[in-house]
């Protein structure tokens, strides 16, 4: 014989007192971890487009390489890549700064291009933004790894102090965040504006033939015609003379 099968339902085990308090745990560290997560997709956008240079017919390519190159970096090398170009003190005195120095240009007959975005902030606020910004990185490895190590999430009493540290992680996230997004819209406003220049005929005029836009003439130093003249007057000289027929194409 068979044994009977016992179809009456199962008993439904009570909740533990802190369930519901743990739930909202649960909750708001899952918003931390989702407004960290959009906070590293713009600062990859950010990095990836922060500085480019290239011959002008690999921009596009080199863009492409920077881009994908940001998007394997994790949180701390994002802000590393910040905090080391990207943001910088304000210099005490104009023309203080150090010439930089560009290696790789290739030869002569290549046209290079070079897009740079920076943001210059006073002394003691650029310091404290750096350990703002560490500050950050060092709260997401401890949402991340030892959050649960820190709070007891199996008790209200844990669960209600593990709330109000979350609710203020997720204000300093998201403060962070609206920053970065301002740095991102004012780099992409500033990018757009530049193409724009690059496409105009004023631009193009001033790149042949050296006319300044701001309507202050001829850049003769470094206009077109001066720079062919120098070159013909270096390869035509003779006994350190140059005759200007000679000169002249």
């Amino acid at each position: 014989m068979t044994e009977p099968i016992d179809a009456s339902p199962s008993p439904v085990l009570a909740e533990p007192e802190f369930a519901a308090s743990q739930r909202e745990v649960q909750r708001k560290l899952g918003r931390c971890m989702f407004r960290l997560q959009q906070y590293e997709i713009l600062a990859k956008a950010l990095v990836g487009h922060r500085e480019l240079s290239a011959p002008a017919g690999k921009m596009h390519e080199v863009r492409a390489k920077s881009v994908a190159l940001a998007a394997n970096k994790t949180l701390g090398q994002l802000v590393g890549e910040l905090t080391g170009g990207f943001l910088k003190p304000v210099q005490p005195a104009p023309g203080s700064a150090s010439a930089e120095i560009e290696d790789g240009f290739g030869d002569d007959q290549q046209a290079w291009f070079r897009i740079s975005s920076a943001i210059e902030l006073p002394p003691e606020q650029h310091q404290q933004l750096m350990q703002d910004l560490a500050d950050l990185v060092k709260m997401r490895n401890e949402l991340v790894h030892h959050f649960i190590e820190r709070f007891d999430v199996s008790s209200i009493d844990g669960c209600l102090v593990a709330d109000r540290y979350l609710q203020s992680c997720y204000e300093s996230i998201d403060g962070h965040f609206l920053t970065l997004r301002a740095w991102v819209e004012g780099m992409n406003r500033a990018r757009k504006a530049a193409a724009e220049f690059m496409q105009s005929p004023e631009y193009l005029n001033f790149l042949v033939n050296g006319v300044v836009p701001d309507e202050t003439g001829v850049d003769w130093p470094g206009s077109r015609i001066v720079q062919l003249l120098k070159g013909e007057e270096e390869a035509s000289a003779v006994e350190g003379w140059t005759l200007l027929n000679a000169a002249i194409p």
